[in-house]
């Protein structure tokens, strides 16, 4: 056997043969490149062994025909073309089972028709009930069926209408819009293959017709095939297309031109000059269509690739001149609008203090998912993977069946079609979501090619408009902190005059105030009783020098050379306000000015050092005086002590022209004065608000032009001081 079938005498050319010969070849290659998608896969696997079997079909009928002895052709059929016959019945019914989901159920069925077709091969291998001696044809020998084979050929058709019926329920059961139009692919794609069953009439009735059913199964396998990788977006529409374009403007040249050779041929034979002429005019031709009519046609077909190639590139130049993160995502929203007229696009980008990825253009997204966790398994898929993903796909896709459920939660929660990571140096910088065409189309082959270009460029860009974003905001806050020395440095040179300026006041002043203590404390005791009047007087005089001496101390402490201790205590802030008010009270009257105190209800008790607090409200109320005295003769000064949300809040207005809008900012700061040479130092207010600052306060300072001015003192209640020192403690 294998020596006849080696013996080369016992073959023909045969031109038949190499039509079919090649369709094998491709179907073999189609099955391969099939199964190397996905190779765990029961449906790839089940369509692997179907192109496996039509190609060992189709390839070895291409002996038969090229046979020149009916003993060779069959004995090329029985063993080898015939096993491929057999294996396509249940080869194609594991495969339809496997796609429309029912393997499981339908396993006993399938390993019936694997046994019963084995059982036919076996008999037809070793009896002649089943295949005799071939019959010579114009296109080579074809074997003839006896009766016997008639059960193979029922087995056909019962597991031909099994698929459908199987493939029907299924759609009809499919949610999936994808899934449900690959399983009506399948079923188109079975009927059309089921004209390859009238190859058996010239097998069975002897019945010349040309067997053309290694196009139905050529036609067949690549429509089964298109129907698994159609969810890849592989752009076969416009390749079938262009096929068929190519064939009949191919045909347009090359027809007249065989015709012609047919009809001159006889002339031709006996002149070679007609030979060379005719030669010339079928190479220009030829050359005219390669030159002019095919790269029109690869043009029509390109033409939405070199648009959106044009967008890409003019995308990858105006890249160049962005820094800003703004305005970055603003360009690629523009972009892939322009591109692919999606009905809206979303960027998010990874904000480190939030660990999460936040919306960067909101604008027409309010209904939408404005921030996403990073703690989400999907985003470390895209991470690693860093590849456009398609909604669509992840329902059939084997490749997602491990991130499947992470991948519909994450599409369902952001409303999105497709999205895009932006991923450099393995990490995930940021995602570009997509909502469906405003065409309704879907994405194809080319647009994710598109995306592909402008996910590597705006990844790029990204990075550098964060590094660039994350530099200016280390250069902002390295200038801040210069300023604030610098501010530092001033104030502690300030600070070194006031030092040196209060040593001699402490000197020239405490001496006198020595003086006049001494002796209103001798008058004091030689004062009887009943001089109440004497009395009283002299304990105001006792009472403004201890003051006297307690300010040239807080000079002292304010120049960082202390004097005494800080005693902090519980104070009522009204005791404090009073006793203020008593001791300026006739100094104030000798100038026509008032004062009006209104106290509220509630407990007015702060913690801190009670002569510390008096000078505040001292060096205010003589501000105050001053105020007034520079518009008119007499006035009056409000003062409002009342209790707010657990604090103590005392208010100073003066009837004066109020604080000019161009020195408000300025009138805390250290030697600031708006009076005249020689009436202040400008350390009043500054030092007060060193006090109220150090009390764990607030001093602030309104005014309204012709209305006066407004200060503020809040201050920590005690009782919330006490609660918040328990608790920390």
């Amino acid at each position: 056997m294998v020596k006849q079938l080696l013996d080369l005498t016992n073959y023909d050319y045969n031109p038949h043969a190499l039509p079919v010969m090649l369709a094998g070849v491709l179907i073999f290659f189609i099955g391969i490149f099939i199964f190397l998608q996905a190779k765990k896969n029961i449906k790839n696997i089940s369509f692997f062994l179907f192109c496996m079997s039509s190609s060992l079909w189709l390839f070895t009928m291409g002996f038969v025909y090229f046979a020149n002895n009916p003993q060779t052709a069959l004995l090329w059929y029985k063993p080898f073309t015939f096993f491929g016959v057999a294996n396509l019945t249940p080869n194609l019914y594991l495969f339809s089972v496997a796609a429309s989901g029912f393997l499981k159920k339908q396993r006993v069925y399938v390993v019936a028709t694997f046994v019963v077709t084995y059982v036919i091969y076996f008999l037809a291998l070793t009896t002649d009930k089943f295949i005799t001696m071939p019959t010579r044809y114009f296109w080579g020998y074809y074997p003839h069926y006896e009766p016997w084979n008639y059960l193979f050929l029922l087995t056909f058709a019962i597991v031909f209408f099994a698929s459908q019926a199987h493939l029907k329920l299924a759609y009809k059961q499919e949610a999936v819009p994808i899934k449900r139009s690959q399983i009506l692919t399948i079923r188109i794609s079975l009927l059309f293959g089921f004209t390859a069953f009238f190859d058996f009439l010239a097998k069975i009735w002897a019945i010349p017709l040309y067997p053309f059913g290694f196009i139905s199964m050529f036609i067949l396998t690549c429509l089964l095939a298109y129907s698994i990788v159609k969810y890849k977006a592989f752009d076969i529409e416009t390749v079938i297309h262009k096929t068929i374009l190519w064939f009949f403007s191919f045909a347009i040249i090359s027809v007249p031109i065989l015709l012609s050779y047919w009809l001159v041929f006889p002339y031709m034979v006996k002149s070679t000059v007609a030979q060379m002429v005719f030669g010339l005019m079928s190479c220009v031709l030829f050359a005219i269509y390669m030159r002019l009519i095919q790269p029109r046609i690869d043009h029509f077909f390109q033409r939405r690739k070199a648009n959106l190639e044009e967008i890409s590139s003019e995308f990858a130049e105006k890249l160049v001149h962005l820094r800003e993160v703004s305005h970055l995502v603003r360009q690629i929203k523009e972009t892939i609008v322009n591109a692919l007229y999606p009905q809206w696009v979303g960027i998010f980008i990874y904000n480190e203090k939030k660990k999460s990825y936040v919306i960067a253009n909101r604008g027409n997204m309010e209904n939408r998912l404005s921030e996403f966790s990073q703690r989400h398994g999907f985003l470390d898929w895209l991470q690693e993977k860093n590849e456009v993903v398609y909604r669509r796909f992840v329902a059939i896709d084997p490749k997602y069946s491990s991130i499947k459920d992470e991948a519909e939660d994450y599409f369902d929660k952001t409303g999105a079609m497709a999205v895009i990571p932006l991923v450099l140096n393995d990490a995930l910088l940021g995602l570009i979501n997509l909502d469906k065409k405003a065409s309704l189309r879907r994405y194809n082959a080319l647009d994710f090619h598109f995306l592909t270009t402008i996910k590597n460029q705006s990844a790029i860009a990204m990075s550098n408009s964060l590094i660039y974003q994350n530099i200016e905001e280390q250069v902002r806050l390295r200038t801040k902190d210069l300023v604030e020395a610098q501010e530092h440095l001033i104030q502690a040179e300030k600070l070194a005059t006031v030092g040196t300026l209060s040593g001699g006041v402490a000197h020239e002043i405490n001496n006198p105030l020595t003086a006049i203590l001494t002796n209103v404390q001798m008058l004091l005791v030689f004062t009887e009783d009943g001089e109440a009047v004497d009395r009283e007087s002299l304990e105001l005089i006792e009472a403004a020098t201890q003051r006297c001496r307690t300010i040239v101390q807080k000079l002292m402490a304010y120049s960082k050379k202390p004097v005494e201790s800080d005693k902090m205590e519980e104070v009522n802030l009204g005791d404090a306000l009073s006793r203020v008010v008593a001791f300026l009270k006739y100094q104030l009257e000798q100038d026509n000015i008032k004062i009006a105190t209104e106290f509220e209800d509630g407990s007015h008790f702060v913690q801190g050092n009670h002569n510390e607090l008096e000078q505040v409200i001292t060096n205010i109320i003589l501000n105050a005086r001053d105020a007034i005295k520079q518009k008119k003769k007499n006035g009056c000064i409000h003062i409002f002590l009342s209790q707010k949300e657990g604090h103590v809040e005392l208010k100073i207005q003066d009837e004066g022209d109020g604080i000019p809008t161009n020195v408000a900012s300025k009138i805390f700061d250290p030697f600031f004065t708006t009076k005249d040479v020689g009436k202040g130092l400008g350390l009043g207010l500054s030092i007060c608000q060193s006090i109220i600052e150090k009390h764990k306060g607030r001093i602030t300072a309104e005014s309204k032009s012709d209305k006066g001015a407004i200060f503020t003192i809040r201050l920590p209640q005690y009782s919330k001081v006490k609660e918040a020192y328990s608790a920390s403690h």
